[in-house]
């Protein structure tokens, strides 16, 4: 209970932040600005079930924690969740927060919600608050953990 109050916690004081102190800095804001189209990026790959742009997306070493509870590797996410799963619609808050946690670290925190459905199941509806965090290898941002938590 006490690791559910403290992540909380830390997640709404990062939300409380306004969005324009990542632009005190202008390369802050430009990265900010960047991750986020890699992240709609991403969306738009799980939409389209495009294998080969979240091949891109996704570092080798990526690990991605749904809601439900489910971890996949990125090889998973490619050969089974892409493949089985739906997704209709997304609407991201244009409410999220970034930090940049090193000059080739940083994460974005935001509230998603998506109309899909996983191979034979219903079609839900879907709020979460999602977090992904990216790092710098050789010039070029991968994600590398990208983590749910339902949103009531």
């Amino acid at each position: 209970m006490t690791g559910r109050r403290s992540l909380a916690l830390a997640i709404a004081a990062l939300l409380a932040v306004p969005a324009g102190r990542a632009q005190d800095k202008p390369d802050s804001a430009r990265l900010r600005e960047e991750l986020m189209a890699l992240e709609r990026q991403s969306w738009e790959y799980v939409k389209t079930r495009d294998r080969a742009g979240m091949r891109r997306f996704l570092a080798e070493d990526a690990q991605l924690i749904f809601a439900d509870g489910s971890r996949y590797s990125k090889s998973e996410m490619l050969g089974y969740v892409l493949p089985n799963y739906r997704l209709d619609t997304y609407e991201i808050d244009p409410r999220y927060g970034f930090r940049q946690i090193s000059p080739d670290a940083a994460f974005l925190l935001y509230r998603v919600t998506t109309r899909g459905a996983a191979r034979f199941d219903r079609t839900e509806t879907t709020r979460v608050l999602a977090s992904s965090t990216y790092v710098r290898r050789g010039g070029k941002w991968w994600c590398v953990l990208y983590q749910e938590s339902p949103l009531q």
